[in-house]
């Protein structure tokens, strides 16, 4: 039986195919690698953020606290705890409806008539 011809194109397909999947693969693994890195930088960023945002709030809380006569502060005294009494919803404007004439009913045609052309 003859060799195939198309034996040393196919051999070399597949190793170009190879080098391509394994070249493709390095290229993934490096995205993977920098994406991860972004998202640890931007998780640093926020956490960072966030204690600068809560040390402000605690200085800004003490700050209102010091301050005489401010709603939240200790020395304002004590908040009312009544319960207000509601007032009865209003009723909508305008009476009572206007009445409304019943639709006639249809009287049967006689005798198999046929109904008029209008």
């Amino acid at each position: 039986m003859a060799e195939d011809p198309f034996e040393h194109a196919r051999r070399e397909f597949k190793r170009t195919l190879e080098r391509h999947r394994e070249h493709m693969r390095k290229q993934m693994e490096r995205a993977r690698a920098q994406m991860t890195a972004a998202v640890e930088q931007a998780r640093a960023d926020m956490e960072r953020a966030r204690a600068e945002f809560e040390e402000q709030m605690a200085k800004a809380r003490e700050h209102m606290d010091a301050m005489p006569g401010w709603k939240g502060s200790p020395t304002a005294g004590p908040k009312p705890t009544g319960s207000k009494r509601r007032r009865p919803r209003r009723k909508p404007p305008g009476g009572e409806p206007a009445p409304v004439k019943p639709r006639p009913k249809p009287t049967p045609l006689m005798d198999g008539a046929e109904a008029p052309i209008e």
